[in-house]
Formats: C-alpha cells, structure tokens, sequence
C-alpha cells in the first residue's frame, strides 16, 4: 500500500510529537511529584511508536525491547516512590531511543529503524 502525502506528513507530525513529549519529561525529571506525568507522556510515546509503525510492514520493526525497557522503568518508578527521580539516566535512554527511530518512505512502504536499546544497565543496577 502506498502512503498518501497526507499520511507521510501525519507520520512526521507524529514524530514531532515525540520530540516535544520526551523535552516535557526531561524538563521535569528531578520533580519528584512528576511521577504519573512522566509515565502517561512514556505511554503516549509508545502509543505514538506503534501508530508509526502500523504503517510499516511487520517485519520492519519490533517494539518488544521499546515496551520492556518502558515497563521496567514504569514499574522502578513505583518501587522507588518519590525517590524515582534516580532513574533519570534509565529515562534519558528512553528518551534518545525513541527520538532515534529513523522511518523512511519507500514507493510501497515505509521502514522503521528502532535502535537496540541495551537492557543490560537495568541488570547491573539491581545487583
């Protein structure tokens, strides 16, 4: 299927909005009363994700490492309490990975490139 002119613009409008939502969860990440605002701008973002790549074909991306590396953070954030602001260095990752997302257009299609998000950090942190 081919995409419109009209759907690629709403692909890159989609896009800018996951600039401006991931800036709005940096710009509160020492706020300790930011919780529940940080993790429903991380669910909008992965919502944004999987409206981009809907358009794509399904073996040109996966968001499994996307979603987990946002349910480990989601679920620190509540163990951690008001002391979650500690994660800051686990949600700029998630940041940077989801502002890295590269889709291109093709004639037919359009292809997503998710960067590999290394989970390991989480690993070592927990010992």
């Amino acid at each position: 299927m081919e995409l419109t002119e009209k759907e690629r613009l709403m692909l890159v409008s989609k896009k800018e909005e996951i600039l401006k939502l991931t800036k709005e969860i940096l710009d509160v990440l020492k706020d300790p009363a930011q919780a529940i605002e940080v993790k429903k701008r991380m669910t909008s973002i992965l919502s944004l994700v999987s409206t981009i790549a809907s358009y794509a074909e399904s073996k040109n991306y996966n968001l499994d490492a996307l979603m987990g590396i946002t349910s480990v953070i989601s679920l620190q954030m509540d163990l951690l309490g008001k002391n979650w602001t500690s994660l800051g260095a686990w949600i700029e990752v998630f940041c940077n990975a989801v502002n890295s997302i590269q889709f291109n257009f093709t004639k037919r299609d359009i292809i997503i490139r998710i960067p590999k998000i290394d989970l390991s950090i989480f690993k070592q942190s927990r010992g």
